[in-house]
């Protein structure tokens, strides 16, 4: 029996009376590629924002591993209950080469005496080397961050959140501005971190989300419309109507 890692009960959050999100119920099981989408406004990110602690609920619960993390303060969220979010766009040290960024990842500074004790011993110089091959720029790992084309930056922080060690990792856009051959590879790549990780995906593209998605939760106007997997998903009359219609009228 699959197990849910994230449990999302009744979550509710309203801004000088506007309901961002309402009563919003998703459960991620663990080990799965739970992608979230919806129209501009839908709550996406609003939704994660609670998640990590950004913004607080106005009512509700959120429970990760059946822990009460319903409004903790990001860093607690983060370093107590290893959940990991890479936000829209790369958020990258650019005066640092690529094994850097990565190599303070890792080194995860919470006080001045780790930073002070940090080595650089084989085990993590063995752990960086895996991140670098898994997020495919092992070959560029002396270059400075700010040569890197966007979807390598990307990648970048993909490869920083992946340091960290987190049980859940959260992609906001992953593959926004990316080439489709870029797109193509950040999809390989969240396939072969998910079962690992759990993942949460925010995106807009259909073809990425038909590429890695397992479960898709699709949010209208701060409400779940639809849950299910993409082919139910881009076959929902609801869904087409509010989302995956074109200007011609035609779905996905």
């Amino acid at each position: 029996m699959e197990t849910n890692l994230l449990e999302i009960k009744k979550l509710n959050v309203s801004f000088s009376g506007f309901h961002a999100v309402s009563d919003v119920d998703l459960n991620v099981k663990e080990g799965e590629i739970h992608v979230v989408i919806g129209p501009n406004g839908a709550g996406k990110s609003t939704l994660m924002d609670l998640l990590t602690g950004q913004t607080k609920p106005t009512s509700g619960q959120v429970l990760f591993e059946g822990n009460n993390i319903t409004g903790k303060e990001p860093g607690i969220i983060a370093s107590k209950y290893h959940i990991g979010r890479k936000f829209q766009g790369p958020n990258v040290f650019d005066n640092m080469t690529v094994y850097e960024n990565v190599e303070i990842a890792l080194k995860g500074y919470t006080t001045i005496l780790k930073a002070l004790t940090y080595k650089r011993t084989k085990d993590k110089k063995d752990k960086i080397k895996e991140i670098l091959e898994a997020i495919q720029l092992f070959d560029k790992k002396d270059m400075m961050a700010s040569e890197l084309s966007h979807g390598q930056r990307q990648w970048l922080e993909i490869g920083m959140v992946m340091a960290q060690s987190p049980k859940l990792i959260i992609l906001d856009e992953p593959v926004a501005g990316m080439t489709d051959v870029e797109t193509y590879k950040t999809g390989e790549m969240v396939k072969q971190l998910a079962g690992e990780h759990t993942m949460i995906v925010i995106e807009h593209d259909m073809e990425f989300v038909e590429q890695i998605a397992q479960t898709v939760t699709v949010l209208h106007q701060g409400k779940v419309l639809a849950e299910g997997t993409f082919e139910e998903i881009k076959n929902n009359p609801k869904v087409i109507q509010v989302y995956l219609q074109d200007e011609n009228g035609e779905g996905y």
